[in-house]
């Protein structure tokens, strides 16, 4: 109001702002796509990338910018990003006039940044002393020959593609690699102290990485004798979203009837004690923006406007 104009603004006191700050700045020019043509265009094939380059829009600060050749962009220092895949799930980049079998047979598909970093610390002893994610610093990746080489000159950093706790296997793989030196093969991540887990998980809780489930099962099992029904409804909620339990449904049971002590005294022993318990858990769950479907809990039935759970 005091300036009549719409005014953007940004506190910089967390990495939030900054990286807000940062995409708004270097979001690129505005553009526009349209086309002519007949109203019913359903049968028409539209090329994404071609259409981009086509119609693309370059401002006069940018023409200017590339025909003085000043430098676009830059980063310091240069980072690369870490493969993280299970046993033969990387990808394989190919064209689109080639065979995928013969990609698939090729030796050269088997290999990835991962798979060639447990040779490299099976050749060099010397390598068995660098995290996953240090390897960059001390190696070259040659994409082309897929080999890590001795770095000779320049500096780089690495880092590990994410990978939600929700992937499973994938996520304590990458748990694994951010702390253990001189992996030599997947089977040597699944061994600690001689003796072979059987998931990377169970490697994890070895280790003392992660949480085990029943240290969450003690957490709740603790709050029982303090924490009123509701309390632990909430609780239980925060575990199975973002504690990582493995077998929920398991954990559900054994607490069922800590969690349901207020309805229980309201309805005694009427089967509707388990509704009233599982309206208040997926509201909990919602409004932390996950779905109770998908934790193994008894469904949730919407029927005539009311809920009913089976």
């Amino acid at each position: 109001m005091q300036y009549n104009c719409h005014i953007n603004v940004e506190v910089c006191c967390s990495i939030k702002g900054v990286k807000y700050l940062y995409k708004y700045i270097y979001k690129g020019s505005d553009c526009a796509s349209f086309s002519v043509g007949p109203s019913d265009n359903s049968d028409i094939n539209v090329n994404e990338t071609k259409q981009y380059r086509k119609a693309r829009c370059i401002t006069a600060i940018e023409v200017v910018y590339r025909l003085y050749r000043f430098p676009i962009y830059s980063m310091n220092p240069p980072v690369l990003q870490m493969q993280v895949h299970m046993p033969g799930m990387h990808m394989v980049p190919f064209k689109e006039n080639e065979n995928l079998e013969d990609i698939v047979k090729h030796s050269s598909s088997q290999w990835s940044m991962l798979t060639e970093y447990f040779c490299t610390n099976r050749d060099d002893p010397n390598a068995r002393k660098f995290l996953y994610r240090d390897f960059p610093e001390y190696f070259t990746w040659n994409n082309s020959k897929k080999r890590w080489q001795p770095r000779k000159r320049r500096f780089q950093i690495g880092r590990l593609v994410y990978a939600h706790p929700a992937e499973g296997e994938r996520y304590y793989l990458r748990v694994l690699l951010n702390h253990v030196r001189g992996a030599t093969s997947y089977e040597s991540l699944h061994t600690v102290r001689c003796v072979r887990c059987s998931t990377f998980r169970d490697a994890c809780e070895v280790i003392g990485l992660v949480e085990t489930d029943k240290t969450l099962d003690d957490a709740l099992t603790e709050a029982t004798t303090f924490k009123m029904p509701y309390a632990l409804r909430r609780l239980f909620s925060t575990i199975i979203v973002f504690g990582e339990y493995t077998n929920i449904r398991a954990l559900w049971d054994k607490h069922f009837e800590a969690m349901a002590k207020d309805y229980r005294r309201d309805n005694g022993s009427s089967p509707n004690v388990i509704q009233l318990v599982l309206r208040d858990v997926p509201d909990i769950v919602s409004s932390m923006g996950k779905d109770i479907r998908s934790y193994g809990l008894p469904e949730l039935n919407v029927s005539a406007g009311n809920m009913e759970f089976s």
